[in-house]
């Protein structure tokens, strides 16, 4: 397919009566194009938050994004783009593999992404006919054998590390040497690397340490390019002081996981006890969050929207004996009970995902329109005002530490970067939930809200 209006990357501006424009000219004008069958979807909200709208690799980009493409065509070498949550390094990766393609028709591209994501990857790809594109897993590409000019990475941040306590299922590429990790391994594979990286969304002991990410990446001469716009957050209010980058800090700032005691708008937290459709709220159960949901779909039906969750519940639902059972749930609550994911790889498009739970490894690298977050018990809040992981409630199997291998402070950055991802997945609005009352508490006083937790 040859688009002939593609942008060059600027970002589209506001306009005068914007609202007016689409509810007066460009719906109409959408619902008589699909009344002649010319589009499948009736209502554009719902093309709008399709993934083959948000990532679609001929979608505008703001200039910082397009000049990191630029550079990275030009110049070709081994780069790692690192951002924050929600500064837009999928789209990225997506625009600049469909700008590889055309640029370099006779090279071969690997896009490597995570299991819950490969399909939708492929679907991108294969709707916009970009072609000489193929889109692995990180062990399925090093398993093939496969040479790449480019190879691009997608939460390069998960790529693993040889792990006795590791998923033994994928463990065979590693043969049991302690030294060696997904990254040397795509690196025999001679390619270009382009790696899209955030330090502070690793969650599992397997995951490559930061250190040996470091080494890996002066020994092989990699130039940084920094994504510093955050894109993800959408807070449409009324009179707000707030931007979306102070939610982003203080969510780091409330996590511990930024120590730099960065400035941050605190009303961002606080608005939603005056105004109930505020971007960010606090609930007092779990059904709440799904009720939240429903009332969101009520108002804006084409949105997506889960409930998400700490790993602090065994998959039971997922064993062998229970899955075609419909009376064992995963999470109770009085008389309201949820299972989690059904599966992780594309759980978004699953049937019942709306009425499941999602774990990390279910909703890591994916946008959501409002999400309910259930901030459990593995984590909460020592005598010293520091947060601490709590490993007995924490029920992950592949993410335990070997007995030898234990961290206090890294385990509970682990748990600490699980919920700065799951409460960075909302576009237009988040609900949470605290199980650990003594961890609620303390969000109140951090925020300077002024209630005590019954």
């Amino acid at each position: 397919m040859t688009v002939n209006n593609g942008t060059s990357g600027n970002e589209s501006p506001a306009y005068q009566n914007q609202d007016e424009v689409l509810t007066d000219f460009i719906n109409p004008f959408w619902e008589e194009l699909f009344s002649k069958d010319y589009v499948l979807k009736k209502n554009l909200a719902a093309v709008k938050e399709s993934i083959l709208f948000k990532y679609s690799p001929f979608t505008s980009l703001s200039e910082e994004k397009n000049n990191i493409i630029n550079e990275i065509i030009r110049q070709p070498q081994n780069y790692i783009v690192s951002g924050l949550a929600g500064t837009g390094k999928t789209v990225v990766l997506t625009n600049l593999a469909a700008r590889l393609s055309q640029t370099y028709p006779n090279k071969r591209i690997a896009v490597v992404v995570k299991t819950n994501w490969v399909k939708s990857a492929q679907k991108i790809f294969q709707a916009y006919s970009v072609k000489n594109i193929d889109v692995f897993t990180a062990y399925k590409l090093i398993k093939s054998g496969e040479q790449y000019d480019y190879v691009l990475v997608d939460e390069a941040h998960r790529l693993r590390r040889y792990y006795s306590k590791g998923n033994h299922v994928t463990q065979d590429i590693f043969n049991k040497d302690e030294n060696q990790n997904e990254l040397k391994l795509l690196g025999k594979l001679n390619p270009c690397f382009i790696l899209f990286y955030d330090p502070a969304q690793t969650i599992r002991p397997s995951d490559i340490p930061k250190k040996d990410y470091n080494t890996f990446l002066t020994d092989n001469e990699f130039k940084e390019l920094k994504l510093t716009k955050e894109y993800r957050v959408n807070i449409n209010e009324l009179n707000k002081t707030y931007t979306s980058d102070d939610f982003m800090t203080g969510i780091q700032e409330f996590l511990q996981i930024d120590s730099s005691n960065a400035k941050f708008d605190h009303n961002i937290f606080q608005s939603y006890l005056t105004n109930p459709d505020a971007y960010f709220g606090v609930v007092n159960s779990i059904h709440e969050l799904f009720d939240y949901l429903d009332d969101c779909e009520n108002y804006e039906p084409a949105t997506q929207n889960r409930v998400m969750a700490g790993y602090t519940r065994e998959w039971a639902s997922h064993q062998k004996k229970n899955r075609d059972r419909n009376d064992v749930y995963d999470w109770v609550e009085g008389n309201y009970h949820w299972k989690w994911n059904s599966d992780s790889e594309n759980w978004l498009m699953k049937k019942n995902s709306r009425i499941e739970i999602g774990s990390i490894h279910a909703v890591q690298g994916i946008d959501l329109n409002y999400a309910g977050v259930i901030i459990s018990t593995d984590i909460s809040i020592d005598n010293t005002g520091k947060i601490i992981g709590i490993p007995e409630n924490y029920k992950d199997r592949n993410g335990q530490y070997k007995s030898d291998d234990y961290s206090k402070e890294g385990f509970s950055n682990f748990i600490k970067n699980i919920y700065y991802v799951l409460l960075t997945r909302g576009i237009d609005g988040v609900r949470v939930y605290f199980e650990d009352k003594k961890m609620q508490q303390y969000f109140y006083d951090f925020m300077g809200i002024n209630k005590e937790v019954q």
